[in-house]
C-alpha cells in the first residue's frame, strides 16, 4: 500500500548553511534551531501554521517564565515534542486508508486533478495568473502534493463548492455558501526569526490549552458531509479542514487525482480567525488591517501603528503584543531588529470565491530595545500613523475640489502620498526619535508631489487647497525637536 509518513520523509522546504532542502516534520522541529523555514511568503505562512500546531500541542509554553526559558534554551524541548509525536505518529501518513493527514478516509473518487493544489488555480482566470496550468496535467510528486495540501486548507477561497453525493446540502452536485479558509479571511502577522526555533516561538504568545482546542490529526477523519461548526482554538483554526479532501496516488506515489468538497463552516470565518489566531491583524474598527493603500502602493508602516497597547481606537494583534511583552522583560537581545511580514488574500468579490492575488509586505519594527522603550515605541506609533492621516485628507479634498467621484479618489496612483514618498520606513524604524523630523520633512515632499500630480500640476488653486489641507494633519516641525522628546527617552 502506498505510503509518505509526513514525520518520516522528507517535504517541508528549509534554508541550511549548505542551501535549499527538505526535511520531514519531525526534522524540521529537531533542528528548529539550525534551520529557516523557506517558501514564498504565503507558503511560509502557512507551513509554519501546522509547525505552530504541532509544537504547541506537544510543548506550548503556559505564562512568560515557561515562554522566556523556552527563548533561552538552545533547542527545543526534544523529549516533549518526540514523546507527543510518537502518540500521533499514525495520523500523519498523506495517504493512509483510514486517517489520511488533514482529509477525509470517506473519500474514494477524484473530481479534480492536482493542479487544484496550486494556489494560481484559485482565481477567476486561470491563464491570466499562470499559463502553464493549462497544459495537459501532471502527477504531483508526494512532498508537493504535501505542501499543495496545506496550502488550500489555509488559503482556498469561498462560495460554490463542490458538493458530495452523501451530503444533504447538496443541490445539483453543488454546495452553496462555501467559507473560505481561516488566511483568506485577515491580514496575518508573522514575525521573522533567525532560525525555525526563534520564528516558532516569537509568533506563539504563551497560554494554557484551551477546552476542546485540537488540532486536525487529534480528529477523527471526518465524514465526507459539510459541518457547521466553531473553532475550538488556535490549535484547531491553524489546521481548520477548510474542504473535504482525498489526495489519490498512482502505482509511484504521485498525486494524479483529488477529491475536493466542502469542509467545515463557522458562522463568520473572519470573526473565528480574528478570535483564535495570534497572528490576525485587526485595524481600530474590527476590519483587516489594510497593507497597500486603494492605488495598490504597499504600506510598510502598517504594522507599526498596531503597537499602541489596545488603547481605543487602535488595532491590535496578539502576536505583536507578545513581542512587545518579552521585549520589555529584557529576554528578547537588545539588538535583535524586529521584522514583521504581513500577508493579506485579496479576492475579486465581496463572496471571497476567487482569488486576485495574495499581498505580501515586509515591514520593519526596529530593535528590540527601541520596541521595550514606551516613549519611543509611542513615537513609532505615531509616526505610522502620520500617512494614514495625510492620505485621508489629501484624497478627501481632491475628491472636493477636482470634482472626483469619493470612491474613485482613493484609487488614483498620482493622489497616493505612499507612491510619492522618496525616503524609506526602514529609516525611522530604528530610531523614531531621531528621525522624527525627517519622516515629518519626507512625509510633506510626498504630499507636494502628490497634490500637484493629482490636480494635473495646471490647477494651483486645486493644488494649494489640497497641499494645505494634507499638511494640516501633520506636527509642526518644532514639535519633534530634541528638546521636545518625552522624558525618559533613550536613544536606539
Amino acid at each position: 500500500m502506498t505510503s509518505f509518513d509526513l514525520l518520516t520523509r522528507p517535504w517541508v522546504p528549509v534554508l541550511t548553511t549548505t542551501g535549499s532542502e527538505r526535511l520531514s516534520l519531525r526534522e524540521a522541529l529537531a533542528r528548529a534551531r539550525e534551520v529557516q523555514l523557506a517558501g514564498t511568503p504565503d507558503e511560509h505562512t502557512a507551513l509554519l501554521r501546522v509547525l505552530l500546531a504541532a509544537f504547541a500541542a506537544a510543548a506550548r509554553p503556559t505564562d512568560a517564565a515557561q515562554w522566556d526559558a523556552a527563548w533561552q534554551a538552545p533547542d527545543l524541548d526534544a523529549h516533549r515534542v518526540g514523546r507527543y509525536l510518537d502518540a500521533h505518529a499514525d495520523r500523519f501518513d498523506l495517504f493512509s486508508a483510514t486517517r489520511p493527514f488533514w482529509q477525509s478516509a470517506d473519500l474514494s473518487a477524484g473530481n479534480r486533478d492536482a493542479r487544484v493544489l496550486e494556489v494560481e488555480s484559485w482565481g477567476s482566470g486561470t491563464a491570466q495568473f499562470a499559463a502553464r496550468l493549462l497544459a495537459p496535467a501532471e502527477p504531483m510528486e508526494a512532498a508537493d502534493a504535501a505542501v499543495g495540501l496545506v496550502l488550500l486548507q489555509t488559503w482556498h477561497p469561498g462560495g460554490i463548492q463542490s458538493g458530495h453525493p452523501a451530503d444533504p446540502a447538496t443541490r445539483g452536485n453543488r454546495l452553496y455558501g462555501g467559507k473560505p479558509a481561516p488566511l483568506s479571511t485577515v491580514t496575518h502577522v508573522r514575525i521573522t526569526g533567525a532560525c525555525l526555533k526563534d520564528e516558532l516561538l516569537l509568533n506563539l504568545p504563551p497560554g494554557p490549552r484551551d477546552e476542546g482546542d485540537r488540532p486536525v490529526w487529534e480528529r477523527a477523519s471526518p465524514a465526507a458531509p459539510m459541518v457547521q461548526r466553531e473553532p475550538g482554538g488556535p490549535l484547531d483554526v491553524w489546521t481548520w479542514p477548510t474542504r473535504r479532501l482525498r489526495l489519490l496516488p498512482d502505482e509511484v506515489g504521485r498525486v494524479g487525482a483529488v477529491a475536493v468538497y466542502d469542509g467545515d463552516r463557522p458562522a463568520d470565518p473572519g470573526a473565528a480567525a480574528v478570535r483564535w489566531d495570534p497572528g490576525a491583524a485587526v485595524n481600530g474598527r474590527g476590519g483587516r488591517l489594510a497593507v497597500a493603500d486603494a492605488a495598490g502602493q504597499l504600506l510598510p508602516w502598517a504594522a507599526a501603528g498596531l503597537l499602541g497597547g489596545g488603547e481605543e481606537g487602535a488595532g491590535r494583534c496578539l502576536v505583536l503584543e507578545h513581542i512587545v511583552a518579552a521585549a520589555e522583560r529584557g529576554v528578547l537581545p537588545p539588538g535583535m531588529p524586529v521584522e514583521a511580514v504581513l500577508v493579506r488574500a485579496e479576492h475579486t468579490t465581496s463572496h471571497r470565491a476567487a482569488l486576485s492575488g495574495i499581498v505580501h509586505l515586509r515591514a520593519p519594527l526596529g530593535p528590540a530595545r527601541m520596541l521595550a522603550n514606551p516613549a519611543q515605541r509611542a513615537a513609532l506609533v505615531e509616526a505610522a500613523r502620520l500617512p494614514w492621516a495625510v492620505q485621508r485628507q489629501v484624497t478627501r479634498t481632491a475628491a472636493e475640489t477636482l470634482h472626483l467621484l469619493p470612491k474613485a479618489a482613493p484609487a488614483r496612483a498620482e493622489l497616493s502620498v505612499a507612491a510619492h514618498l522618496g525616503a524609506a520606513w526602514e529609516e525611522f524604524a530604528d530610531e523614531p526619535h531621531g528621525g522624527m523630523a525627517a519622516w515629518v520633512e519626507a512625509l510633506t515632499a510626498a504630499v507636494r508631489r502628490a497634490s500637484g500630480s493629482g490636480a494635473g500640476g495646471s490647477r494651483l488653486l486645486a493644488t494649494a487647497r489640497i497641499t494645505t489641507t494634507a499638511l494640516g494633519a501633520l506636527p509642526h516641525p518644532t514639535d519633534h525637536s530634541p528638546a521636545s522628546e518625552p522624558q525618559g527617552a533613550t536613544r536606539a
